[in-house]
């Protein structure tokens, strides 16, 4: 049973001009966006579109130029500390996250380093963990990986979700699980789901606020959830439309 309150905390998200450069390429260019919570959004784009570096420059967690503002304060003003404690990164590969000797150690180790009791309880009866405590890791499958891994982060309660291809490697009940986590969460606060996979930005349809266009590193619009259903714009941009599965 999902913990839910009705304390709900306004959050902005901005990015003004926000370019990123690896390894001598533009991967962004001159990113403008504003979206605040409580709400769901994706950020919708083919694989090498851009949308796990946006992600990350979100989180903090690479270099960039120009700038991301939380509630108008530029993240790089936030201690590293700090930051976790408002915004929770889950890893589109499980294991690049992991460092921890066990899977407890893991989920535990936020919560050590902000002081904080979090959702630990909770989170790991939810996604199934329990039995996996005292594994390492690295010999968990795909999908356990996954679960652990969104556990490891999102246990701290932060204000701010970014959820990177949240849905891979998970089998029918992992992702039943985080459709509802992410439903049940997003009203109380701003999560963000970046993915090429316009099947489960439908399943959420009901709950999102916009959908935002990712190609070739810049943002190409922002949609309501109608645009899942527009074949020859999604096509135009590498994405495969939602009706294409069920022709």
């Amino acid at each position: 049973m999902l913990y839910y309150s009705l304390v709900c905390r306004l959050i902005t998200l901005e990015t003004r001009n926000l370019t990123v450069k690896l390894n001598g390429y533009n991967i962004l260019e001159n990113i403008n966006l504003r979206i605040r919570g409580p709400g769901l959004y994706f950020i919708l784009g083919r694989n090498g579109s851009g949308k796990s570096t946006l992600l990350r420059a979100l989180a903090g967690l690479l270099p960039y130029r120009g700038e991301v503002l939380i509630n108008g304060r530029e993240i790089r003003n936030y201690k590293r500390k700090e930051l976790s404690k408002i915004v929770g990164y889950v890893w589109q590969n499980p294991f690049y996250g992991f460092f921890e000797s066990t899977v407890e150690r893991e989920i535990r180790f936020i919560l050590k380093n902000i002081n904080s009791e979090g959702r630990f309880e909770e989170l790991i009866d939810y996604f199934g963990i329990k039995k996996f405590l005292k594994r390492s890791p690295f010999t968990l499958s795909g999908g356990e990986a996954k679960r652990v891994c969104i556990c490891s982060v999102l246990v701290a309660d932060q204000q701010i979700y970014l959820l990177d291809e949240p849905e891979g490697e998970l089998d029918y009940k992992g992702l039943e699980k985080l459709v509802r986590f992410v439903e049940t969460e997003s009203k109380r606060k701003l999560i963000v789901v970046a993915t090429h996979n316009t099947l489960l930005a439908h399943k959420l349809r009901e709950s999102v606020e916009k959908i935002l266009i990712i190609h070739n590193g810049k943002i190409v619009g922002e949609f309501g959830p109608e645009i899942l259903v527009n074949k020859e714009f999604l096509i135009d941009v590498g994405i495969v439309p939602v009706y294409w599965w069920l022709e």
